[in-house]
This record gives C-alpha cells, sequence and structure tokens, in this order.
C-alpha cells in the first residue's frame, strides 16, 4: 500500500503544480472578477444606418460608438467590402454618406469591425422594390 501511494504522489504534484502555472498564466496574479468583462452591453460596439431601408443608389449613412479609440472600422454588406470610417478617441464615429450597392439585392445584413480591437456589430437595411 505504501508503494501505490508514493507512485501517485509525483503524478499529483505534477498535476497541481501544472494548475498553479496554468492559473498563474491566465490571471496574471489578478482575482477573478466577473464584473470586469472587457466588452460589457452597456460598452458593447453598435452601428445604425440611416435610413435603415431604401432602394439601390440611395444615400446611407452609419453612424457607430463602443469601437476602439481611434481605429478604423472596417463595414461589410455581407461579405462585400463597403467603406470605412475612423473613430474618435471615444471609440464613436460619424460616417460619410455613400450610396446604396447593388449586392444590397442579396443581403441586408452590415457588419462593421475594428481594424485593431476586432470589436464588432451589425445592423440590418431592408431594400424596397
Amino acid at each position: 500500500m505504501r508503494q501505490t501511494t508514493s507512485r501517485k504522489l509525483p503524478l499529483r504534484i505534477f498535476l497541481l503544480t501544472g494548475l498553479v502555472f496554468l492559473v498563474a498564466a491566465v490571471s496574471n496574479g489578478a482575482p477573478y472578477d466577473p464584473h470586469s468583462a472587457a466588452v460589457s452591453p452597456a460598452n458593447a460596439p453598435a452601428i445604425q444606418i440611416t435610413p435603415n431601408q431604401g432602394h439601390i443608389h440611395d444615400l446611407v449613412r452609419i453612424t457607430g460608438q463602443g469601437f476602439g479609440a481611434n481605429e478604423q472600422v472596417g463595414f461589410y454588406w455581407g461579405t462585400h467590402p463597403f467603406w470605412a470610417a475612423q473613430t474618435d478617441a471615444n471609440g464613436n464615429f460619424v460616417g460619410a454618406q455613400h450610396p446604396v450597392q447593388w449586392y444590397a439585392a442579396y443581403t441586408s445584413t452590415i457588419t462593421a469591425t475594428g481594424r485593431k480591437s476586432g470589436l464588432q456589430a451589425t445592423t440590418t437595411f431592408t431594400l424596397l422594390k
């Protein structure tokens, strides 16, 4: 019985040591705080398109907030690059007006992605016949 316990002891120490290193690497020594999420609903990125419905060639403007400070935000209409905007120091932007393109006939989803932060937001546009 003593031999069995002595063989398991190095394995237990190894597993415990690995767990301690894993916890230290993940937490960087800071205690876990469930309320300190990087993106909370209050500051989650969001975009709006104005108007949110129209025809091909109508002018639209996309505004947004909650992105990284002073970063470029790229826009995709479905999988098609649409344009980009630059955020201010607070992560907000007001884009220039752009015409709705032909690919709006195939998808209504517009995605904005922060090029440094990777933060994303989506909105929809309804194409009128």
